[in-house]
């Protein structure tokens, strides 16, 4: 993984990365922040982006380099994506579908833009599709794609499906968006009273 563009896709999946590890795969790292100037930022020993996740430039991205990420690191990316899509829905951002990865990542934006409005069965909707596309891929279900299904699941029915798909969720979370959107569900749902 090489250049500006991998650089950026790194970032991006990453969230915050500590100096060490970042020049462990970019040893050239000089050029690379020169080139992304105002758009990285250095907290102490950590480097992330500045600019919040979106579609509009995090999909290519990902198009771009998921395939020759390692193994360990597809899930992640997924999750990214998701959160991207999830993202994109709050920005009002509209996106052209892509194949694969991609067209969940529409379907989840579009299941975001539903649950937003309040729109709990079509967001359900949305998700379901999502999640079967991701299946027809014969990828594992994101801890993001679980955490929002949660919480259209518990938007719709109250008390129901929504507590038991987040505590899922919480199993897989490898972001923190995915924690606090599991976090979001599960205050809820202890809010309430058990079901008689």
């Amino acid at each position: 993984m090489e250049g500006v563009e991998a650089f950026r896709f790194f970032l991006a999946l990453k969230g915050g990365v500590l100096r060490e590890e970042v020049r462990a795969r970019f040893p050239r790292l000089v050029p690379l922040l020169k080139a992304l100037g105002e758009e990285v930022e250095a907290q102490g020993e950590t480097f992330r982006l500045r600019r919040p996740l979106l579609l509009s430039w995090f999909a290519p991205l990902f198009a771009a380099h998921y395939p020759s990420l390692p193994k360990e690191e597809r899930l992640l990316a997924l999750e990214r994506l998701l959160e991207a899509a999830h993202r994109s829905a709050e920005a009002g951002e509209t996106w052209v579908e892509g194949e694969g990865p991609l067209a969940a990542a529409r379907a989840f934006q579009r299941g975001s833009e539903a649950l937003l409005k309040g729109a709990y069965r079509e967001a359900l909707h949305r998700y379901g599709e999502g999640l079967g596309l991701l299946e027809k891929e014969g990828l594992s279900f994101p801890a993001t794609a679980l955490a929002l299904l949660a919480l259209a699941q518990e938007g719709f029915r109250p008390g129901g499906k929504g507590g038991e798909t987040a505590k899922k969720a919480l199993e897989r979370a490898k972001t923190p968006f995915a924690t606090a959107l599991v976090m979001k569900v599960l205050g809820a749902t202890e809010e309430r009273p058990p079901r008689p």
